[in-house]
């Protein structure tokens, strides 16, 4: 193996050269202290610094979390786990010309699951093209975000949660510390994301703690522009601070934790088994089965606590109070897969009517029940909707409306070679994430029969990523071109086989859900 040292803050890191000795790798670098022990559920501390030369060659454990079916499209690269866990990757040119465009990844799995070691998110090829690349691990579920009232008492911000949000911060923050280092320039710094880790995208670009820590934004399915109130509803709504506490105090007393300490006593295993009890009403009630069941997001989901997400962020998306840097995000059309859902036609009206009140005749035209395999097919479908495609075409709307940098909007309609039977997310299509391994250009990481079309959209998205990082702007030589995202013609990059800009679809579905969430 051919080595590659580099000095950051903490020490000297000794890593790997890939692709031919034109790329460096640098894994498992700590960005903040573990987060066990006395420093659970506390804001990220520095980490301690190191003698001699620190091993980088192997990816650090992600955190605790839920285990995903074996058979599942989003299964790999997370069994090691430990609480130990605030470690950052990086991927640079060997040997770079100038300073270049940094981009800071995030994973998805709902804040619950997943990891920066996942190999979709393999920075090597993005890397060779002339870009540093930096993936992170970060606090998830009940670790990540809870809030209870004797957490909040101890912090110096009065406030508790949001924990796996702050580590972020910490390594934007680390970034700008250390990326010189690898060739990078820490005034050109892109933060993306895709499913969770586009939600939180959209959270940090309101807050007061990432100002200054990046100049770019990438969202691919995901954001959190549903209502804030007493309930955390996976991406379409917030619970405040003071319900979320609430919340923390059930499960605490659950299981028999009634100050921090005591809470701090109970293993990661304790926490993330702990249920608590069933939600009032009709919402989520499903017969598909979940990973994690729909209230676990009440104790281990972010919230609006008035610090690291400091408001409603519809509202302060809508009062132009977020960082006004370029933007591009967007959403796949068959967002359905892995979504939760009933199949009983009568129980999904009945729901419907509950949830939806005067707007569920209109629902029930667009989402209409059958048989079982309709019934269930329309249900995954409006909760796809619901939670990705209205969520991130709102964010552009919203950017567009308030803001003055530009706004990139796509609609991801290919449909990868996804082979039959063998993923429990059954007809894919153009499912949930399919774009990352086009985007990373890692299409070899899948056993899949790869087509000429999959390697064209793939140096296709792959291009225009790079040429937004480095300036904003997605368009290039030899690249279709992506109109502005802006009122009234709203292009949409429509994503496929033939790459083009054009009308987004769903535009009655999309007015319905505006209607249910906004009142419009």
């Amino acid at each position: 193996m051919h080595h590659a040292t580099r000095r950051v803050d903490g020490g000297t890191l000794v890593g790997r050269r890939l692709a031919g000795g034109a790329v460096v790798a640098f894994l498992g670098i700590p960005y903040a202290a573990p987060p066990v022990g006395p420093l659970r559920w506390r804001p990220p501390q520095p980490p301690e610094p190191w003698t001699g030369e620190r091993d980088a060659t192997r990816f650090a454990p992600n955190a605790p979390q839920y285990e995903l079916h074996p058979d599942s499209l989003y299964a790999g690269g997370h069994e090691r786990q430990s609480e130990d866990c605030l470690y950052l990757n990086v991927w640079a040119p060997a040997e770079p010309e100038g300073d270049l465009p940094v981009l800071v990844w995030l994973h998805f799995g709902a804040f619950q699951y997943g990891g920066a070691s996942v190999p979709l998110y393999d920075g090597s090829h993005l890397a060779r093209a002339g870009l540093v690349v930096v993936t992170l691990n970060h606090r998830l579920g009940r670790l990540g975000f809870l809030a209870h009232p004797a957490l909040s008492r101890e912090s110096a911000s009065g406030t508790s949660g949001n924990y796996g949000l702050m580590d972020q911060v910490a390594a934007l923050e680390w970034v700008q510390r250390n990326i010189a280092e690898f060739g990078g320039d820490p005034g050109n710094v892109t933060f993306g994301g895709v499913s969770a880790g586009s939600s939180a995208v959209n959270l940090l670009l309101t807050s007061e703690m990432t100002r200054g820590l990046l100049h770019r934004a990438v969202g691919m399915s995901g954001a959190q522009l549903g209502p804030v109130g007493a309930s955390g509803r996976l991406g379409d709504g917030l619970q405040d601070l003071e319900s979320a506490e609430r919340s923390g105090e059930i499960l605490a007393a659950s299981l028999g934790a009634h100050d921090a300490d005591a809470l701090r006593a109970l293993t990661p295993e304790q926490l993330m088994g702990a249920a608590l009890p069933p939600p009032p009403g009709p919402t989520w009630r499903v017969d598909s089965g979940m990973p994690i069941s729909r209230n676990v997001f009440d104790t281990s989901y972010p919230i609006v606590d008035d610090h690291v997400v400091p408001g409603d962020p519809y509202e302060r998306y809508e009062a132009g109070r977020f960082h006004d840097v370029p933007l591009m995000t967007g959403s796949a059309a068959d967002e359905r897969a892995g979504m939760p859902y009933l199949s009983d036609p009568a129980l999904f009206e009945a729901d419907a009517r509950a949830e939806l009140g005067d707007l569920a005749d209109r629902f029930l035209e667009l989402f209409p029940p059958g048989d079982e395999a309709a019934t269930r097919l329309s249900s995954q479908r409006a909760n796809g909707d619901r939670i990705f495609i209205w969520q991130n075409w709102t964010w552009a709307r919203l950017h567009a409306a308030a803001g003055r940098a530009p706004t990139f909007h796509y609609h991801w309609l290919h449909h990868p070679p996804v082979p039959a039977g063998r993923y429990v997310e059954h007809d894919a299509g153009a499912f949930h994430s399919a774009e990352l391994p086009y985007l990373f250009r890692n299409l070899a990481v899948r056993d899949w029969p790869w087509r000429e079309e999959d390697r064209h959209l793939s140096e296709v998205l792959s291009g225009q990523l790079l040429r937004f990082c480095a300036t904003g702007d997605p368009n290039g030589p030899g690249l279709p071109e992506w109109p502005v995202f802006a009122a009234p013609e709203r292009h949409t990059m429509l994503l496929c086989a033939e790459p083009r800009a054009g009308a987004m679809p769903r535009q009655a579905e999309l007015a319905l859900w505006d209607r249910f969430f906004r009142g419009r």
